[in-house]
């Protein structure tokens, strides 16, 4: 796309506007003649036609990516090829998650952006109200910047995006609110500052009222920490890299997939929250996805399922944990208000593997004030928390918790060895290009009763129950030796008296094929056997 040479000619066009409805001068036509709808997400490769200079403004005539760097023969491989908007898509082993998930294969998106270029939409708003944007992008160059307009008004001016430090690790950004009236118009999106980021999509939704707490059927009654640890037994991470909390609609985990669990032979599901990059500007949680957890929460216990509710920011408080504070304390103060009458089966883990920048003597505090938020509301509910350093086990001796509060599960994880567990997975540098290591000799098993002997005897001396809140194995290493490894780190740590969730459910390192709809029966059988 070409560098515009005025870029502030940008925001003096739409300051000077005075009009509220479609420009009736604008010559370009919806992409296949038909509008992109609001509420709802428009998407970014959909931009009307008519050409550069009228539909878009681009800095060459050629898309760097349809025909060019993706030459398959597929629909994706030629979207569009002969126009100069730079057009790709999302692939298997190359984009992910912000936070390490796998992205959904087969995402068009607009890339190779630089500032000046923009693109139009025709869009249809259904009805007139405020709207709260968010986008789906990547964006490596930090203070990159967009800006969105309607009808050549720009009611926010720019917007400053949030890195994600590579081009290919994606996340949902939250771009502000804005009034729109109903009827056709015309949004404009342009690149103002940084470039090269990508751009999926933009998502209008309505600006709604939090809904009301759910209701449940049982109350609240304490129940002691070692006999939640009986209950849970085994268990199972969920939904922490599902679309579901970005769009319902796309949805991968069903309402189906909760009894399922149940019925093959688990009774708790920890539920990954990203949720920090739900709040708005005043740390509120957006209502939208409320009502998605509500969904989880409320299937969670009609299914006699015990629900850890873990706050999964891990990578954004470990690179921020002084901005990460005042986010963790606003969420569990929602959280904690929201479900004080859910019955015992549902449960709170404050944070995913606090780690980097959240030090050990960070972790304490925090873990105290927000600890002491929670208990305003729910002064018996039991409350996970692991150790600094990613909930590894050896950092268990730098944990500091309230010793007057027994309502406490302390959680642990593990994937050592790590040349076993993450062989061939993309984003572990040190082992990605490993293959077809097995696990299982006398000395590997041995090393991890060690491990989990420290554990316990930690567990002894603090009178704490113990929850293995994650391991597993990554999809490519050998099945015989996950099947092995699964198996043997369950059995060890149900013969100590702990329960375990294991990672995950689905996405990687999966438990259950939702493709397939059917369980990957040897992890399965090696869990559950």
């Amino acid at each position: 796309m070409t560098v515009w040479k005025c870029s502030l000619c940008w925001f003096a066009m739409v300051a000077c506007s005075l009009s509220a409805q479609a420009p009736r001068s604008y010559a370009g036509k919806p992409y296949q003649g038909q509008p992109q709808i609001i509420p709802g997400r428009v998407q970014a490769e959909l931009y009307d036609s008519g050409g550069q200079g009228i539909a878009y403004n681009d800095s060459d005539a050629v898309n760097n990516g349809s025909g060019r760097l993706n030459k398959g023969d597929s629909d994706l491989d030629r979207f569009r090829q002969d126009e100069g908007v730079d057009i790709s898509y999302t692939k298997r082993g190359i984009d992910s998650t912000y936070d390490g998930g796998s992205e959904k294969y087969g995402e068009l998106y607009v890339g190779w952006t630089e500032p000046g270029e923009w693109l139009k939409y025709t869009v249809e708003v259904k009805a007139s109200g405020m709207y709260r944007m968010t986008a789906h992008i990547s964006s490596k160059n930090p203070g990159a910047q967009i800006a969105i307009a309607f009808d050549n008004i720009d009611q926010l001016g720019p917007i400053t995006l949030t890195t994600t430090e590579d081009y290919h690790r994606w996340r949902v950004a939250r771009l502000g609110q804005l009034r729109l009236e109903k009827g056709p118009h015309v949004m404009t999106l342009a690149i103002v500052k940084g470039g090269n980021l990508n751009v999926d999509y933009v998502k209008f939704a309505p600006v709604a009222d939090a809904p009301a707490p759910p209701k449940f059927a049982t109350r609240f009654q304490t129940v002691e920490a070692f006999e939640q640890v009986r209950r849970m037994h085994r268990g199972v991470n969920i939904v922490g890299y599902d679309p579901l909390w970005d769009n319902f609609e796309d949805a991968r985990f069903k309402e189906k997939h909760f009894k399922l669990i149940h019925d093959g032979g688990f009774q708790t599901v920890r539920v990954g929250l990203h949720a920090l990059g739900h709040m708005d500007a005043e740390n509120r949680l957006d209502p939208e996805w409320l009502r998605t957890l509500d969904w989880v929460v409320k299937n969670s216990v009609a299914n006699g399922l015990i629900a850890i509710l873990d706050l999964h920011n891990y990578n954004d408080c470990g690179k921020d944990g002084a901005g990460c504070a005042p986010k963790l304390r606003a969420f569990w103060r929602q959280i904690s208000e929201r479900y004080q009458d859910a019955p015992a089966s549902v449960m709170f883990e404050i944070l995913n593997e606090p780690s980097r920048e959240i030090t050990p003597e960070m972790w304490n505090k925090e873990l105290k004030d927000t600890l002491a938020i929670i208990r305003q509301t729910n002064p018996t509910r039991t409350v996970v928390i692991g150790p600094a350093n990613f909930n590894t086990i050896e950092f268990l001796d730098k944990l500091e918790l309230p010793a007057d509060d027994r309502n406490l599960i302390v959680t642990v994880h593990t994937y050592l060895p790590m040349e076993f567990t993450h062989q061939g997975a993309w984003w572990n540098a040190e082992n990605k290009d490993r293959s077809g290591i097995t696990w299982g000799s006398d000395a590997e098993k041995q090393a991890i009763e060690k491990l989990f002997g420290v554990a316990q005897q930690w567990s002894k001396k603090e009178n704490r129950p113990i929850l293995l809140g994650e391991f597993g194995s990554y999809d490519k290493a050998p099945m015989e030796s996950r099947e092995r490894y699964t198996a043997f780190l369950a059995r060890t740590a149900e013969s100590l008296g702990w329960a375990w969730t294991y990672w995950q459910f689905d996405s990687d390192f999966i438990l259950y094929n939702i493709d397939k709809d059917e369980w990957v029966r040897p992890i399965w059988k090696a869990l559950v056997p």
